[in-house]
Order: structure tokens, then C-alpha cells, then sequence
């Protein structure tokens, strides 16, 4: 087990150029972070390396249904499920892969469930680079569907895997992004606030391991904190609902 104090302080020494972008930030945020939650809450790590456990087409999986931001489905939506994750932790890449189109498809693109995306960054510097990345697509309502590609081609946890050209190609694979906007809001902005308010609300919320899932309804709230299956969720769904 590591906190989340010695996984951050590893990413800042191994990269100054993160340290810069979002030392502050994060720091000021500090949350308790059990690292192999990431992978252990569950008892399993998970794909890695391309995601081969689903492909699930983004273009596809998320068409006809409404982004704003980090946000996925309709605003009026009675149930809201806020998704912990980061992008180099191998459960969420199952998650995401495995679980998380059966979900869109069957309380998503309902209307029933909206999705928000709590996007974490503490396992290393790749982990920074490719919220950073995130975020910038979010900017154009395109963050789903570059997140899916960022899990289905999900390398080993801090090898580097994350380079610009990396970034690049799956920005260029994600239909109807404006590569040379994201790439402007990419070199232009570090991101820094979105970060904090992310780690403030993980706090706030008492989550320690990702992922996590928060279902909130009109009767009650619940806490999912590892790898659940669709029945699980779906029950939980069903519970907090009420209707």
C-alpha cells in the first residue's frame, strides 16, 4: 500500500514540469490515497496495454447523448453517479471497458442516469498529462469519448507511455474534436483548478481508492468503492431511485 503523500511526492521528483503545472494544486488538496485501491478494491488489476477486453466504439457508445463538460447525459436525469477514476489505474480501464457501455447504454442514454466524471490524477506524471488531456477535450464536450480511448489504450502505470504524440493521436481518433483547439487548450492551460476541485471533492466525499462510483437519487446516496458488476450497480441504481 502506498498514501497518496509518497505516490504524489514520486510524481513531482520524477517530473519537474508537473511539479510546475500542478504541485500546488493537488498539494493543497491532499487526500489519503490507498494506491492499490486502484487495483485491489476488487482483487483484481485488470487489462492493460489497448484494452482489448471490449473496444467498445466511442463513436458509437456515446452517440445522440448530451456532454457538457466532464458531465455525460441529461441534466434532468433523477439519478447522478459521480465516477472516480484515474486514467493510469488499471481497474478503471477494466471498468471503463468492461462495465461502463453496458450502463450507458441501459440507464444513460434513457435519460434515467447522468454521468460526472471526478477525474484523478496521483499514480504518476502520466496520470497528470492525460487529465490534462482530458480536460482540454472536455472544453469542446468531446471528454467521453477521448477518456474511452485513453482506458482502451491504457499502457503499463508510469512508463512513460503518455507522450505528446500519444495525446495527439487519440485526439485526432476522436470524431468531431478540433485537434488544433484542444491542442492550444492543451499547451495553454495546466489544468490546475480542475485538478484541485476534483481532489476537494474526492475529500469531501470520503473516497480513498478508485474506482469508486457515487450514486445519488432521490431517496438516498451510495458509495461503490472497486470493481462492481453491471447487477450491482444496476441494483444500486434501482435503490437510490425509488421510482
Amino acid at each position: 500500500m502506498c498514501t497518496w503523500r509518497e505516490a504524489w511526492n514520486s510524481t513531482l521528483r520524477s517530473s519537474p514540469r508537473i511539479a510546475l503545472i500542478a504541485g500546488a494544486a493537488i498539494i493543497v488538496a491532499a487526500l489519503l490515497w490507498l494506491v492499490s485501491g486502484c487495483a485491489g478494491s476488487a482483487g483484481s488489476g485488470g487489462s492493460r496495454g489497448g484494452g482489448s477486453a471490449s473496444k467498445e466504439d466511442p463513436d458509437t457508445l456515446y452517440s445522440g447523448i448530451p456532454q457538457n463538460g466532464t458531465t455525460l447525459g441529461k441534466s434532468a436525469a433523477p439519478v447522478t453517479i459521480y465516477l472516480y477514476e484515474d486514467f493510469q489505474c488499471p481497474a478503471c480501464g477494466q471498468f471503463s471497458r468492461n462495465t461502463f457501455p453496458e450502463l450507458v447504454n441501459n440507464y444513460v442514454r434513457d435519460g434515467k442516469v447522468k454521468v460526472v466524471s471526478v477525474t484523478l490524477a496521483f499514480l504518476g506524471p502520466d496520470s497528470v498529462e492525460a487529465a490534462r488531456a482530458a480536460f482540454a477535450a472536455a472544453g469542446q464536450d468531446h471528454y467521453w469519448p477521448y477518456a474511452q480511448l485513453l482506458f482502451e489504450n491504457q499502457g503499463e502505470e508510469n512508463s512513460g507511455y503518455v507522450t505528446d504524440e500519444f495525446l495527439s493521436e487519440l485526439a485526432k481518433d476522436t470524431t468531431g474534436l478540433d485537434v488544433g483547439e484542444w491542442s492550444a487548450d492543451l499547451e495553454g492551460s495546466s489544468f490546475s483548478q480542475e485538478l484541485q476541485a476534483a481532489q476537494a471533492k474526492a475529500r469531501s466525499s470520503g473516497v480513498d481508492a478508485t474506482p469508486t462510483l457515487v450514486i445519488s437519487g432521490p431517496n438516498e446516496q451510495e458509495k461503490l468503492e472497486g470493481l462492481y458488476d453491471y447487477g450491482q450497480i444496476s441494483e444500486t441504481i434501482e435503490q437510490v431511485d425509488g421510482s
